[in-house]
Order: structure tokens, then sequence, then C-alpha cells
């Protein structure tokens, strides 16, 4: 009866384990399919790759490293998460690497956001050309009500018409609870506000994730 007893734990052990290795080695594939299929809505390409040990925690959106690289992907500026980086926050090495993307008034050549532990700020580097009165129009649906009617109208008075204008950004975010909070930041974009207009392109990039 006893040795019956021991068989069956072992079984019930081993059964266990060949779950939990299964879990590894598919749950990671299934949930950077899932991303992918996000990211790639609209056109374009994307690769993901997540790391965890064990899988499982990536149910619960953590993980050791988050890899994500992607090229010729459309967002919609106007389509914003409030939390974005709430997806990120969970992984201890986030590396997301974007090029040739489409936003309207936003064309960036290269979208580059890091961060190497979950104590750190995020690093956010960002390349390309935007339509300084559209993106002006942004900036004050941003802000919203009155007061965003009034910064969206006076930027647009100020910088005109004209064609697309270079735009160079160098940033550090940090995440409250999900929420970008920009501190030092280094931007070339027409005299634009450098603040705003990282907001608004992380929560529309990120919004998909």
């Amino acid at each position: 009866m006893l040795g019956l007893v021991r068989k069956m734990l072992l079984g019930v052990i081993a059964t266990l384990l060949i779950l939990l290795v299964a879990l590894q080695l598919i749950l990671p594939s299934v949930i950077e399919g899932k991303v992918e299929k996000r990211l790639e809505q609209g056109g374009g390409d994307a690769k993901v790759s997540v790391s965890a040990l064990p899988a499982v925690t990536l149910l619960r959106g953590r993980g050791r490293s988050i890899d994500i690289t992607g090229s010729g992907l459309t967002y919609d500026l106007g389509k914003r998460d409030e939390k974005p980086l709430a997806r990120l926050d969970g992984f201890g090495r986030v590396e997301v690497d974007l090029r040739n993307l489409n936003a309207g008034s936003v064309r960036l050549d290269s979208f580059v956001l890091t961060r190497d532990g979950k104590d750190e700020d995020y690093t956010l580097s960002m390349r390309g050309t935007s339509t300084p009165r559209e993106l002006a129009g942004e900036l004050g649906t941003a802000a919203g009500g009155a007061l965003g009617g009034l910064i969206g109208g006076l930027a647009s008075g100020i910088l005109g018409g004209g064609g697309p204008v270079p735009l160079r950004l160098e940033a550090t975010v940090a995440s409250r609870d999900g929420r970008p909070e920009v501190g030092a930041a280094n931007a070339t974009v027409a005299g634009l506000p450098a603040g705003p207009l990282t907001e608004i392109v992380l929560r529309s990039v990120l919004d998909r994730l």
C-alpha cells in the first residue's frame, strides 16, 4: 500500500514538472505572438521577445526582460493610453527599438525606449520629422478643455503652416503607476515643449502593447 501511494505521488510530481516545462517553453511564444499582432495593426512588422522564470509570471505582466523591435508600424496620435508604461514596468530590462513609424503629424525614423532595471528610469530617444501646425493641435487636444484650445490655437498661430521640420528628442522618463513623468529632456522640434510632446508620442506608440 505504501509503495502504491509513493508511486502515485511520484506520478503527480512528474506530471507537474512536465506541465511546468511545457509552460516555460510555450507561454512566452504565445504572449510574444499576441503583442506582435497588436503592434502590427495597420501594417508593418514587429518582433517581440520576453524572458521570465518561471514563465507563469508573464501572466501577471512580470518578467526578466522584454525586447521589442519593429519597422513600418502605423499609429494614431489620437489614441493614447493613460498608463502607457504599465505593461513594461513589470520587466527588469526593457528595450524597445522601432524604426520608420508613421503617426500622422509625426514620422519617426527611430523610437528607442530602454531601461536597465526595475528601479531605474526609462531613457527615450526619438528622431524624425513633424508638421508643426498639426502637432500643435495635438498638444492642445492633450491639454484638453478651454486651456487646450488656447494652447493649440496659440501654438498654431506662432508656428504657422509649412512642411515637416526635424524632430530630435532625448528624455528621461519616470513611471508613476504606469503614467509617464518626463524629467530631463533635450528636444528640438520647432520650439514646442518637450514634455507634452514626449507624453503624446509615448502614450500613442505604447498604446497597443
